[in-house]
């Protein structure tokens, strides 16, 4: 998300900072902040991201599951070779 300030606005970056701090708490639901708000010149960034989905979570942890079974498998089949 970036704010660019006008004119005499890039003395108030606070308002700019309150802003952020609404927008972030009303996409709470949907995300969360990655990067806090910084002031780059007239400009003021904060970055979001998506949380993540439960079904991914479950996704990643069955391909971790099933990665270590593999390995698993792989050694005890070499040291009966």
């Amino acid at each position: 998300i970036t704010i660019m300030f006008r004119g005499r606005e890039q003395s108030r970056p606070e308002l700019g900072l309150r802003l952020l701090a609404k927008l972030a708490e009303d996409v709470t639901e949907l995300g969360f902040v990655e990067a806090t708000p910084k002031q780059d010149g007239r400009n003021m960034i904060m970055v979001l991201a998506p949380h993540r989905k439960k079904s991914d979570v479950a996704k990643d942890a069955a391909k971790d599951a099933a990665r270590e079974r593999e390995t698993v498998e792989d050694l005890s089949a070499a040291e009966s070779a």
